[in-house]
Order: C-alpha cells, then structure tokens, then sequence
C-alpha cells in the first residue's frame, strides 16, 4: 500500500526487513488480498480487495502486542487517515504520490476552498467559556478555553479576548502563583497591557 506499486519479495526481506513466510504468502493469496507473480522472480501486489483491507487498517487500533514501534506506527497511520478524509480522495491515490526534485506531484485533489461565513470570535469565546465555567463568574485557565476553541487560530483567540477585555463584565487577570503554571498555561496566557493573562471570568 505504502509503495503502491508490484514488490519483488526480496523487497521485503532484505530492505523493510519483514519476514514474508511462503505460508504468509499463500494466505494472503487465498483471501484475495494479493496477486503474486512466480517468475522471474516472486513478486506481490495488492489486488482491489487487498486495497480495501490495508485501508480499514488506517485509524485502526494497533493491535496487542505491538509494542512501542507498533504503537508509533498506528499513530502516523490515524493522521494519514484523517489526511485522506481531509482531501477527499482515494486511499491510492495518496500513495501514488511522486516526488521530482522539489516539486511533488500528487494526485491528491483538494477541493478548492469555499469562502466561510465570517467567525464571531469573540461569540465563540463566549460560548466556550460559558460551556467550561461551573458558573458565571468562575474563572478559567486560558489553556482550557484555548482547547475548547480548537476551530480557530490563536490570533483570533487573541484578538477576541483583547476585545473582550474592554468589556466591564470579563475579567482577565494574571495566575498569582506563576510557581504552580504548567508550560502549556505560560503558553496559552494572552499579553494585555504588558502582562501576561492567564484566566477569564465572564459574569453574566
């Protein structure tokens, strides 16, 4: 799948270094998942059905056993899952992709972009806040907010809650223990007037 073209089996013995068993082989050929070609030399390739099969694989969870790289491999197997359900296109097609110097050639089609309706930011700042705080007034990590608004860039996080700081009803202050700050909550902070914010309350 990954190559996506016929493999001689020396393919996989001497460079991926997986041991590929005559009765591997066979099996996979009487599920219908590969075709193989005896001479000159052993060779295999998907067959549709195959295709198919490798492509459930994608997003799967990996399976007992598998161990540390097992487990890093199913991670970057999810991502190209969720690239293939991003663009839209076939599983082979993302395979097939050619690098030439440093262009890439691909036959990914990515649709062309639609112009959105514009983003209340700070609507959605809001919302996010209200759906977070146990009650209004409460105060909130910006880390958390930040989290919960996963749909928009930090620039416009940033510039709605400097917008929103105008408003008497929010309050953004600093962590008064910046001792007990985790990394991500130093990160997430907004800088208003020469300070770092890292909590907001809404009251009403």
């Amino acid at each position: 799948m990954i190559k996506a073209t016929p493999l001689p089996q020396t393919y996989f013995t001497n460079v991926a270094k997986i041991s590929l068993k005559p009765d591997h082989r066979r099996r996979l050929r009487s599920l219908d998942l590969i075709d193989v070609v005896e001479k000159p030399r052993i060779t295999l390739e998907l067959t549709d059905k195959g295709w198919r099969r490798a492509a459930e694989e994608l997003g799967s969870e990996p399976p007992k056993g598998a161990g540390t790289a097992g487990g890093v491999l199913y991670v970057a197997l999810d991502f190209l899952r969720r690239l293939i359900d991003h663009s839209g296109s076939a599983v082979d097609d993302l395979f097939r992709l050619q690098i030439k110097g440093e262009a890439v050639v691909s036959a990914l089609t990515v649709p062309s972009p639609v112009t959105a309706p514009t983003v209340d930011a700070v609507a959605l700042v809001r919302q996010a806040y209200h759906g977070l705080a146990g009650r209004p007034g409460a105060y909130v990590m910006l880390s958390d907010l930040r989290a919960a608004l996963d749909s928009l860039g930090r620039a416009e996080v940033d510039a709605a809650l400097v917008k929103l700081n105008r408003d008497r009803n929010v309050h953004l202050v600093p962590e008064s223990n910046q001792k007990v700050l985790r990394p991500e909550e130093r990160a997430a902070a907004v800088n208003i007037g020469n300070q770092d914010k890292h909590l907001i309350a809404i009251s009403s």
